[in-house]
């Protein structure tokens, strides 16, 4: 236990030192004596680097492991809504099942690869997908293609969320009929904007930490007050700026 407290220990007070350390300064007490008085609580930097290759494997692990990410298109629009009622009352319950409004991403699709790239100070990330949708004047429609799409990232410090926001720049639909193009690629735009946005890229469980020193009687909380994203070529790097507070 000792052990584990010192090296607790010798963490933060590296954290501390890259700083500058504490700012103090003395006060003269009734019996002549000088304490030090804290002035300001040391804050910390740290970096995390993340490759390329950390994201793409863990999307194959989720296309591999888990069920494919899907969204449903019905509430993407009131438009959308009433196409979908109105469809409803033409065709039977399974037909319905069958041609559900919904989204499918997927890992590839006409030869594009949902993953994820950094380049020229920007997060690429292109995004396969596959769909159906019941029209009332087109009947069911399917279909697939991929949405080039650049990322941007949001630190949230109330939630200490760090989030990553899809923008759409151009989408791609393949095996469509052309009097649905126009239809289909807003509707994958607002499913993007509406259902996927926001992308929580690192929860508050990876930011923030309770480190208990026991031969201190308490706690100290290490709290993210800022994350400033670097990108570089392959990779992304994260300057989170901690400070220290005493936990409850």
């Amino acid at each position: 236990m000792l052990r584990r407290e010192l090296v607790m220990w010798v963490l933060v007070m590296v954290c501390a030192v890259s700083v500058g350390g504490v700012r103090t300064a003395d006060a003269q007490g009734e019996n002549g004596s000088r304490a030090r008085q804290v002035r300001a609580i040391p804050s910390a930097e740290v970096t995390i680097v993340l490759n390329e290759q950390f994201f793409n494997s863990f999307l194959d692990e989720v296309f591999t492991d888990l069920n494919a990410p899907s969204y449903k298109i019905a509430g993407a629009s009131e438009a959308l809504k009433k196409a979908t009622k109105a469809s409803a009352a033409h065709v039977s319950a399974a037909a319905q099942e069958e041609c559900a409004s919904v989204i499918v991403l997927e890992r590839e699709m006409d030869g594009v690869r949902t993953s994820v790239h950094f380049e020229n100070g920007r997060i690429v990330a292109p995004l396969a997908f596959r769909g159906t949708y019941g029209s009332t004047l087109l009947g069911c429609l399917k279909f697939q293609g991929w949405a080039d799409t650049v990322m941007t990232l949001e630190f949230d410090a109330a939630r200490q969320v760090l989030n990553a926001r899809v923008n759409v720049e151009n989408i791609h639909l393949s095996n469509v009929p052309k009097a649905a193009n126009g239809l289909l690629v807003g509707m994958v735009q607002k499913v993007i904007d509406m259902r996927i946005n926001p992308v929580e890229l690192i929860q508050s469980a990876q930011l923030s930490a309770r480190i208990p020193v026991a031969a201190a009687g308490g706690a100290l909380r290490l709290r993210a007050r800022e994350v400033r994203p670097e990108i570089t070529k392959g990779a992304l790097q994260l300057h989170i700026i901690y400070e220290f507070t005493r936990a409850e």
